[in-house]
């Protein structure tokens, strides 16, 4: 009896521990890592866009540059726009959620929106 007591204490202080010790959210933390791969998609696009003045590719060079930026800023947006219900975007000032990660509660039920 006593080793299960002696037990019980030490994982209970055990998983405190570890709920104090990590408080950081997953959003933060997804935050972190959309700015790194927007930052890396920015230099990738910026030595494409390099390489290609120097072979002499100008409007090419310029044109890729632009849809290699867009298309990094809109993944990013989408990877940072999130909280617990996944990601959302704004359309006539209200909060649009991923439709596949909308519940709705209704006569003791969880229904899945689509």
């Amino acid at each position: 009896m006593k080793n299960i007591l002696r037990f019980g204490i030490i994982s209970f202080a055990f998983a405190a521990g570890v709920i104090l010790v990590a408080p950081d959210s997953a959003n933060a933390q997804n935050r972190r890592h959309a700015n790194r791969e927007y930052r890396d998609d920015i230099r990738d696009a910026r030595e494409d866009y390099n390489r290609r003045v120097r072979q002499g590719n100008y409007t090419k060079a310029r044109r890729e540059y632009r849809e290699d930026i867009r298309d990094a800023r809109r993944e990013y947006v989408q990877n940072v726009r999130r909280d617990r219900n996944g990601w959302y975007w704004y359309q006539n000032n209200r909060r649009y959620y991923r439709p596949f990660s909308m519940w709705n509660y209704r006569n003791g039920y969880f229904y899945r929106r689509y």
